[in-house]
């Protein structure tokens, strides 16, 4: 995977330098003309207030007069959040880490001491409601990012889930777009998988199976559950009719259950395939 990878600390990097020219004022050629060093603007305990874009000072006059917010004409000050994109930044960890179970078992790891809380009847059920939305986003979340740092880490996996998948059939290139998206292949690949709902086990259920020659096999429980999660996120626990979903202390950890053993099964499969 290292070529894949290094492609991806460059599609890391672009994005950063994208952002960066924008809030500038300048264009990614201009950035790229300009000798400068990116900071980290922190206080002397550590805290960290934003960054600090330090220019040299044999830079190109006719650029540096074009620079936002210029200081004393060789720094400009950002924002922590001004170089943040959470939803790339998202996307860019599911491509480039391979600890979707850990870090599913981490959101798991600490329901069976909340449920244990002696609370009121009324309190215990606003928060199973919770617990069991959060279970079920969890796994949806394991689904999505396992399949996304398979696929997009393969290439041979990308061919796959392109000559299977309907989104990809139906798409229509021009001659000159043709070179472009070959490049960007990767990054179209990801960010299509990123959109995708996780939860409809309609479509994933294929896609797993296409892609990954993963089979659920019988999954009643999740398509139950995920029912239940809808009702549970947009009704605070009750369905169409106003009547409280069913939700105890049991369902949640035979939940946990059934979610850690698919997930397990999940990651013991993807770590068999070749790529």
């Amino acid at each position: 995977m290292g070529i894949t990878k290094d492609y991806w600390f460059e599609q890391i990097e672009n994005n950063r330098n994208r952002r960066l020219a924008e809030l500038l004022g300048i264009t990614e050629d201009e950035l790229e003309l300009l000798d400068y060093d990116l900071e980290i603007d922190q206080s002397n305990d550590g805290f960290e207030y934003g960054y600090i874009v330090r220019f040299h000072e044999d830079n190109e006059p006719s650029i540096m007069k074009k620079v936002i917010g210029l200081s004393s004409g060789s720094y400009v000050s950002l924002s922590l959040w001004d170089l943040e994109d959470p939803e790339k930044d998202e996307l860019e960890w599911d491509v480039q880490h391979p600890t979707q179970l850990e870090t599913f078992n981490e959101h798991l790891s600490i329901i069976p001491e909340i449920i244990e809380l002696q609370v009121d009847r009324e309190i215990q059920f606003g928060l199973l409601v919770m617990l069991h939305a959060h279970i079920v986003s969890a796994l949806e979340g394991f689904l999505s990012s396992t399949f996304i740092y398979n696929v997009t880490n393969s290439d041979r996996l990308i061919r796959i889930l392109i000559e299977t998948d309907p989104e990809f059939r139906c798409r229509k290139f021009t001659i000159n777009e043709i070179y472009a998206q070959h490049s960007n292949i990767k990054a179209t690949v990801a960010e299509y998988l990123k959109s995708l709902i996780f939860h409809d086990m309609r479509k994933v259920k294929p896609m797993y199976e296409k892609v990954l020659s993963y089979k659920f096999g019988e999954i009643k429980w999740l398509f139950k559950a995920i029912l239940i999660r809808h009702d549970c996120v947009h009704r605070a626990g009750y369905n169409k009719d106003g009547n409280a979903v069913c939700v105890s202390v049991e369902s949640i950890n035979t939940l946990i259950t059934n979610c850690r053993k698919l997930a397990e099964d999940v990651d013991a499969h993807v770590q068999k395939i070749d790529h």
